[in-house]
């Protein structure tokens, strides 16, 4: 099937929380808040439904976190099913069969299900990488898209969304913005990734905060821009 090509919009930052597991519960939850701060009510919980492959991070095995995600009302997403690969490697799906790929994303539908009543909405792997093996199991398990790098695969209409740059935050101190700074002040569209530890420092934030009062951009979750901004 022969796919269209188009950019996200200008001034737009597709946002999503990351690793989104009763292993970070507390970190998630600060987040949200700091989030909601700064006046940002749209963007996406990528949820790791067994982090780490450890029963102690089984998402369903923790009733009132599982409440609590249900309860905000935003999208939410599939962000692997272990994070890790057999060999610990955290680029789960970087060298599985299609095969493999569809097993584990099917494990991970049916836990968020199980867990929040509700099936994830699209699918973004483990760093990002998403070999077009990973993309065809997404599309065949009914989720509306995947993200690959800078690509955001829309199944509905086979349209391949894409971002300027992107940024995954690591979760310290570490993370670069050299490489997106000239697209920021060119409004150029971004995919920004926050991990659950980031509300323990305020770079990131601080750019959040200079990105939509200085440079006017706007935050969305993935569905919420798919549906509503596109």
């Amino acid at each position: 099937m022969s796919r269209k090509t188009e950019l996200i919009k200008d001034n737009y930052v597709l946002l999503s929380i990351h690793d989104v597991s009763p292993l970070y519960e507390d970190d998630v939850l600060h987040t949200y808040d700091r989030l909601i701060d700064l006046g940002v009510n749209s963007f996406t919980l990528l949820v790791t439904p067994m982090y780490s492959m450890k029963k102690t991070n089984i998402l369903d095995h923790h009733p009132i976190f599982s409440e609590y995600l249900t309860s905000l009302n935003l999208e939410v997403s599939l962000h692997g099913y272990s994070h890790s690969s057999k060999s610990g490697q955290l680029d789960e799906f970087a060298r599985i069969t299609q095969e493999r790929a569809e097993s584990r994303i099917r494990s991970g539908i049916s836990m968020i299900r199980g867990a929040l009543r509700q099936n994830p909405y699209g699918f973004i792997p483990p760093m990002w990488h998403a070999p077009s093996r990973v993309i065809r199991a997404a599309r065949k398990l009914g989720l509306h898209y995947c993200v690959n790098e800078n690509e955001l695969h829309c199944f509905s209409d086979s349209v391949v969304l894409k971002s300027a740059e992107y940024i995954v935050s690591q979760g310290n101190r570490g993370v670069s913005f050299e490489n997106a700074m000239l697209e920021m002040e060119l409004g150029g569209p971004l995919q920004i990734a926050i991990h659950p530890c980031d509300h323990k420092h305020d770079h990131l934030f601080s750019l959040l905060e200079d990105m939509k009062e200085r440079l006017g951009y706007k935050f969305s979750g993935y569905r919420d821009y798919l549906l509503f901004s596109r």
